[in-house]
């Protein structure tokens, strides 16, 4: 009775006075915090660890649960993990005492998506059921559980304050009108390669360089009215860098998920829906290419907490068969209903790990074996980035080399010039061999892509994301053995730059993503920067200084000249900059204002009613509008889902604010979709070819959605990366924008500037014309070029030149 009254109290329900689950109740993340610190204060299977910091400050926290006894040797079995992963210094001596001691582990991860927010409350369910059943409590000698109670704590009380300010109200369970990361919104879940956001490095370093799990399983929420649970086998195509054996782990833990919810009576639940296994940059698929089963469900959503009510008629559902055996029937889904299909899964992962502790181990150390050993026979046997200057930004060579070792991905620096296959490399080039235990993650990376789809599928996300491609860096493929003196490297750095010549004007040649912020720092010193052709030229009594800082620090070359007269544009400040904040949680914004901040760029974000208030011109130089469509800008998201001070859109008087601020000088910065707008606002000589009834069979002609594309401009001199094919030469003057392809007009179609109008600074910028980095607006969005159906085979150079002045 005792036992029983102790584990009473340490239960959820005791801690929050409600049960996780129960209907428009929700915790936040200081009652989750709190409980699961409380449950490790009392509880000897549980352990929490602060990873670090959220981007807001919040702290990050893993359990660990597992038995008493493999708490007291937790570092054991983290050096006994780290073994298992990279087999080159395993032993069958070490790997027989591995075998026969090490428990299997595994990584349950909560709530990546605030607004999937079941999973949030049920890890505390899980957790204590973990800690206090023995059923399950005696499965923790053969296994550790780690547990991320929620991937995104800042989002998690984002979206319980909103939940709870209008619960009761019309606007109960409705959208956000902000985002619930403070930069990217849905796409922390595109990071998990490029790193850049604080909740992903914390766990990225946790994963692989610190407990090297067997399994990933990421929980997450789908919309309402589909089946009630995807689990594994996922959809075809399955990316050629996974290996069989660990499809077939993916598809066994689905199985087992599937089996234990059709025993606890479940229905709904799904195999082979639209999540498929080729794409790289989410929680469960970077992990696979570390050796990793990753797994995912998806379970239907309600309104937040609030129940919902779905007829059978109004439910789409796959017919049923192999995949759907059990059709869910309609009725009221809760909260309660998510929380319990999502510990019927967690648990049936749980008995199948500890059951089969020694195959998880096995397969683990087998997949990294089978890595090594393909690296070594080669095709390819290596990539090698050369060094600067045959590199065309020092600082993207080392950010692509960086990225790779965040991943731990074994990098090395050439001590001397060596000859693979028939080139020879100078000292200073970077090498990055397949014989290593992570040779899929870092050949998925480098490599390019050629998505076919599957029955006229789309892709579940992007189809491509070579980083040589996306970053503008020469990597070269080396199909055969070579040998070179080489020294394994912890992180790289580009040769610092420096001032050549004498004088105090300076030219930059503006090639290079360093010179970008340095001019930001030049213009906020107020230093006068002069566009000149290609180049820049820069004056000013602190220009020296700044300048051989910057140049030191982002790895590029200034060069020192009298000083002359110069013609061009010439500014001495930062412009004015207005980013437009719609009231949409708009995934574009969050990454542009990211970009701007990594860049030292100061902005002015302004909503609606900044708009329509008008006098835009007398406060501002540029105006950024993130993509959105015209509908979106215009109307936004329509009062009866959202208060009244965040619906409505910039309407027609903010329309004519921004036409009327363009028309008096400004500069109006069109990202993606939102290019429509100006050419339907500002009548451009520009037209949409894929736009309304252009729209019909162009669009299968022109499809290709998440792809890299070179651009051929003008005399059809293609952008490219030596070793690749030129893209295609355009058909007449084209721009396209992620998934718009338009051409300047001329003629009446095109549309009609008046007479006399003053010229119109407008400029359509593709998604990738921010992501300097490969990352700056998350993988999904680094697109861009001409229509080119093969785009993983035309590369471009450098993603940040890719815009046109229209």
């Amino acid at each position: 009775m005792t036992l029983l009254l102790l584990a009473l109290l340490q239960s959820p329900a005791a801690s929050l006075g409600f049960e996780p689950g129960t209907d428009s109740m929700l915790a936040d993340w200081k009652q989750v915090s709190s409980y699961v610190n409380r449950l490790a204060q009392r509880n000897p299977y549980v352990h929490v660890d602060t990873l670090g910091r959220t981007t807001e400050g919040r702290p990050f926290l893993l359990l660990t649960i597992t038995s008493p006894a493999n708490q007291a040797r937790l570092t054991a079995i983290k050096r006994g993990q780290k073994l298992l992963a990279d087999p080159r210094a395993l032993s069958d001596a070490v790997l027989a005492g591995l075998r026969s001691t090490q428990p299997a582990v595994i990584l349950i991860s909560n709530n990546i998506h605030s607004t999937e927010i079941a999973s949030s409350q049920m890890g505390m369910t899980l957790a204590y059921r973990l800690a206090t059943e023995p059923a399950l409590t005696h499965l923790l000698d053969s296994l550790v559980v780690l547990m991320i109670p929620s991937m995104n704590p800042d989002g998690l009380d984002t979206v319980v304050s909103w939940y709870r300010r209008y619960k009761g109200t019309a606007y109960e369970g409705g959208p956000l009108p902000w985002l619930y990361h403070k930069y990217v919104g849905h796409d922390n879940n595109r990071d998990w390669f490029m790193v850049t956001q604080a909740e992903t490095r914390l766990v990225t370093r946790m994963l692989y360089t610190e407990w090297f799990p067997e399994v990933i399983y990421d929980v997450h929420q789908m919309g309402a009215n589909g089946v009630r649970l995807f689990v594994p086998p996922f959809s075809d195509p399955v990316n050629p860098n996974l290996d069989p054996a660990l499809v077939a782990g993916i598809n066994l833990v689905g199985a087992q998920m599937a089996s234990a919810l059709y025993d606890a009576g479940a229905t709904g639940v799904a195999h082979q829906e639209r999540y498929d296994l080729w794409w790289h940059g989410g929680f469960r698929s970077t992990p696979t290419r570390h050796n990793m089963i990753g797994v995912l469900t998806e379970a239907a959503s309600v309104r937040i907490a609030s129940p919902i009510t779905l007829p059978l008629d109004s439910v789409r559902q796959p017919t049923l068969g192999v995949n759907y055996p059990g059709p869910w029937p309609g009725g009221t889904w809760r909260l309660g209903d998510i929380v319990r299909y999502e510990l019927v899964a967690s648990e049936a992962l749980i008995r199948l790990a500890a059951r089969d502790r020694l195959t998880f181990i096995d397969r683990f150390v087998g997949l990294g074996r089978r890595e090594i050993e393909a690296g070594r026979a080669g095709h390819p046997f290596a990539y090698v980035l050369p060094p600067p200057p045959v590199q065309r930004d020092p600082e993207a060579w080392a950010a692509l080399a960086n990225v790779l070792l965040t991943g731990s991905v074994e990098v090395w620096r050439a001590a001397e010039s060596f000859t693979a296959g028939t080139h020879t490399y100078p000292a200073g080039s970077l090498v990055v061999p397949m014989a290593q235990p992570y040779r899929a993650h870092a050949k998925d990376l480098l490599e390019v892509q050629h998505y076919t789809p599957v029955n006229d599928r789309p892709p579940y996300d992007v189809a491509g994301w070579t980083l040589p491609f996306t970053m503008g860096v020469r990597a070269d493929v080396v199909e055969e053995p070579f040998t070179a003196n080489l020294v394994k490297v912890d992180s790289v750095v580009p040769v610092p730059g420096r001032i050549e010549g004498t004088g105090e004007m300076f030219v930059l040649r503006n090639r290079t993503n360093g010179e970008a912020r340095a001019v930001a720092t030049l213009l906020a010193a107020g230093q006068s920067v002069t566009v000149a052709g290609d180049s820049l030229i820069v004056r000013g009594p602190r220009a020296r200084r700044i300048l051989g800082e910057q140049a030191a620090l982002h790895g590029f070359t200034v060069t020192a000249v009298p000083v002359a007269a110069v013609s061009g544009k010439t500014l001495r400040q930062l412009p004015r900059i207005a980013l437009y904040q719609p009231w949409t949680g708009n995934i574009d914004e969050g990454w542009t204002r990211w970009v701007f901040e990594q860049y030292g760029i100061s902005y002015t974000t302004v909503h609606d009613s900044d708009l329509q208030s008008g006098r835009l011109r007398q406060r501002f130089d540029v105006i950024v509008l993130p993509n959105e469509s015209v509908r979106g800008l215009l109307q936004g998201v329509d009062s009866t889902r959202i208060p009244v001070q965040y619906a409505g859109g910039m309407g027609e008087t903010g329309a004519n604010a921004v036409s009327e601020f363009v028309r008096g000088g400004g500069t109006l910065v069109c990202l993606d979709g939102s290019s429509n707008f100006a050419i339907s606002r500002l009548n451009l000589p520009v037209v949409n070819i894929l736009g309304g009834e252009a729209s019909g069979p162009q669009v299968s002609r022109f499809y290709a959605p998440g792809s890299i594309f070179g651009v051929a401009l003008g005399g059809g001199r293609g952008w490219g990366v030596p070793g690749h094919r030129r893209g295609a030469r355009l058909p007449g003057d084209l721009l396209r924008e992620q998934r718009r392809l338009h051409r300047l007009g001329h003629g009446p179609s095109a549309g009609h500037v008046p007479r006399g109008a003053p010229a119109l600074r407008v400029r359509a910028l593709s998604g990738a014309a921010r992501g300097q980095s490969g990352a700056g607006r998350g993988a999904r969005r680094q697109r861009s070029g001409d229509p080119v159906r093969d785009a993983a085979a035309v590369p471009g150079p450098n993603a940040r030149h890719l815009q046109a002045a229209l």
